[in-house]
């Protein structure tokens, strides 16, 4: 409002009536630590970066897939699986899945790394990177880590630790604490063993503001066990001493064996194509592990800095996609020879073994798709001589008995869509009157021939994988062994820890009832159980915690209700006033919102009137919540306070030193953890 006003008319002045208000802030994002198959979104690396999805189908085009693994399946003397080591036990990906399905929305993904040949968990350095980064971001209030159980010797102790601390620090969050595999199956180890474990080795700070729950989970989402992904041995896992099994060596079948022949031969077909474009072409270019990409930039490079004009530009294109498809003439060999060895003999025509051999035929043969990219190159160089332009190509591409028609065929291209890409191309490459316009085109030619060439190839290798999977599907079919040992691997590699899986439930609760609510008494989905049954005297041990009160949350099934989480207390199981999580993430979530809502009071006067306006919007913000059911009391003044001034939360000396310092209570309500019933005999009186 200024001072006065000066000059005649009319003005308008607007008076705030409305106080401010909290907002609640959300309560259930949860950042996931772990590694992933790649990190880039927009062409920018995402590794050790906070980056906030809300779908699974949003994860995967940020972070990719799961990881492929190899499953060490020990055998013994009757065939049945004893035992399963997966080479790569990456678990965020799952993991994540179950937090999805469990009602979780919007989380955080800090990817600490890529797969890795080999598991690279003997160092956590990359995990507490992982928490730097997390500490930076303020809007995560659970920490999840399940590759963290990964983690060798008392890794994941270490980093349960350091994640606790950062809670404490924040004062906004949570860290949901797994322990070790909980399973009987583990050698010298036992579920009370592994619990005993956690308990001595996650120390005594912070306790408060951490939850563990046990034993393991086991998915019941559909995983993908394939031929390629068993490696079969007979004994015991390490330290235990074994031998290598094969499939062939379980059965006297011949057909049996005929399909695992050709199964052997169908993955090595794909082995053959995924390979071409993770290896050099053979005489193109020097070096070894380059990808189709990489010798594609190679190339465009080279024409950027070319010295002087070449007649052979866009010769060595195509010289290059010709090596690239005779290097698939080995493919023709790997595939089985005979139609009639086909899953689906009856109308072998049809079946997906004689389409890609028919494919494969026009590759590898002396008149297929190799003779008209060579064809190509030839006449590149005729035209620099003086060819005409319309000598190009010797074939008509409309004739549907030529060469180049089928090789067109198969890319998926018309002749019309050819002529389009190649001969503008070719024409204004040798037109050009300087070196450095000649090699301008020859990029764009290269540029332009890369999509052509890299759309044959993802056809080629999507029809090769279905080419195995089908006979992977059938050999499952008629063998029951294989189909017990897939069975048996596949519920091996289900076992996840709980952590992801209870994130997920923190969320659904929260958005159905509030986060005052215990997340307990609520059934878990796309989980088929725990891993070990877990009685009710059992859970006395894991529930309360005489001697440091480190209870941990048990994971139960129930006869006609499931798999329920039956447990609700935080790691200070002990403490009357932070014994149960819900208390914690309630206090968490207010002290946050406050936070938040009194900033824009930062500098104002600290006087009476900025007292009564700040103490109007706390009491608004809490009256609510006593409304929705989180506080006790049958009136708000039974239910909290708050209180601020001089003389009540202040002192002179503290005005004097800008101090403006505002008391709250609350009575929020804690769950009935032990309902008893107390039963007695009523005499008869009449």
């Amino acid at each position: 409002m200024p001072a006065s006003y000066k000059t005649p008319g009319v003005f308008v002045e607007e008076i705030s009536m409305l106080p401010p208000s909290v907002a609640q802030v959300e309560t259930a994002i949860p950042a996931f630590l772990g590694y992933t198959s790649k990190a880039e979104k927009n062409g920018e690396s995402r590794f050790q970066k906070a980056t906030p999805v809300e779908s699974m189908t949003e994860f995967e085009s940020i972070f990719g897939g799961a990881a492929d693994a190899v499953y060490d399946a020990y055998l013994d003397s009757s065939d049945q699986v004893k035992a399963v080591v997966s080479s790569q036990p990456y678990l965020l990906h799952e993991s994540l899945r179950l937090f999805f399905d469990n009602g979780g929305g919007k989380c955080y993904i800090i990817a600490v790394g890529a797969y890795m040949a080999s598991t690279p968990f003997a160092d956590a350095t990359e995990l507490r990177n992982g928490l730097v980064e997390l500490e930076k971001h303020d809007e995560p209030t659970i920490i999840v880590a399940p590759d963290a159980t990964l983690l060798a010797s008392d890794g994941l102790y270490d980093f349960q630790k350091l994640a606790l601390v950062q809670c404490a620090k924040l004062g906004d969050r949570v860290a949901l604490c797994d322990t070790y595999p909980s399973s009987e199956t583990v050698v010298n180890e036992t579920f009370s063993d592994r619990v005993q474990q956690f308990r001595d080795k996650v120390g005594i700070s912070s306790l408060k503001y951490g939850a563990s729950y046990a034993p393991y989970v086991r998915s019941s989402l559909p995983k993908r066990i394939r031929f390629r992904d068993l490696s079969l041995k007979r004994g015991d896992p390490p330290p235990g001493v074994s031998t290598p099994a094969s499939l062939a060596s379980l059965t006297t079948d011949n057909e049996l064996l005929q399909l695992i022949l050709d199964l052997g031969g169908a993955k090595k077909s794909v082995d053959d194509i995924g390979g071409i474009a993770s290896t050099t072409a053979p005489g193109i270019l020097t070096g070894t592990n380059s990808s189709l990409d990489a010798q594609f930039k190679t190339l465009l490079d080279a024409y950027a800095v070319a010295p002087a004009p070449a007649t052979t530009e866009l010769t060595a294109v195509f010289d290059f996609a010709l090596s690239f498809f005779g290097a698939l003439k080995t493919i023709k060999d790997a595939l089985p020879t005979q139609v009639s060895t086909t899953p689906n003999p009856a109308s072998s025509t049809q079946s997906v073994a004689f389409k890609l051999q028919v494919e494969m035929d026009a590759v590898a043969s002396t008149s297929g798709l190799a003779d008209a990219f060579e064809t190509l190159g030839t006449h590149s160089n005729e035209y620099a001589e003086g060819v005409p332009a319309d000598d190009i190509m010797d074939d008509d591409p409309t004739d549907a008995t030529t060469d180049l028609a089928k090789a067109l065929d198969i890319l998926g291209i018309t002749a019309v869509e050819y002529e389009a890409l190649v001969d503008p191309t070719i024409s204004a490459l040798y037109a050009g009157n300087t070196t450095a316009q000649k090699n301008a085109e020859a990029r764009k030619a290269i540029g332009a021939f890369y999509p052509v060439l890299l759309k044959f190839y993802d056809a080629l290798l999507s029809a090769a994988s279905t080419f195995e999977s089908t006979f992977d599907q059938s050999l499952e079919a008629a063998m029951g062994t294989y189909k017990q040992i897939k069975t048996s691997v596949g519920a091996s590699i289900s076992e996840l820890p709980p952590s992801g899986t209870v994130a997920g439930v923190y969320a659904r609760v929260d958005n159905q009832r509030g986060v005052w609510k215990a997340p307990a008494n609520v059934s878990l989905n796309s989980v088929s159980g725990p891993v070990l049954p877990i009685s009710a005297e059992q859970q006395e041990g894991l529930n309360v915690d005489a001697i440091a009160g480190k209870s941990v949350n048990a994971i139960r099934t129930f006869t006609g209700k499931g798999t329920l989480v039956w447990g609700a207390r935080t790691l200070a199981g002990n403490d009357n006033e932070w014994r149960y999580i819900s208390v914690r993430r309630f206090f968490n979530m207010v002290e946050e919102s406050c936070k938040k809502a009194t900033e824009p009071f930062v500098f104002e006067p600290n006087d009476a009137n900025t007292w009564v306006r700040v103490q109007g919007m706390i009491e608004n913000f809490l009256t609510l919540q006593w409304r929705a059911g989180a506080l006790q009391g049958a009136k708000p003044d039974q239910a909290f306070y708050v209180a601020v001034g001089l003389g009540k939360t202040m002192t002179s000396l503290d005005i004097l030193e800008g101090r403006m310092i505002v008391e709250i209570g609350m009575a929020v309500v804690r769950p009935a953890e032990f309902i008893i019933l107390r039963f007695s005999h009523k005499l008869a009186e009449a």
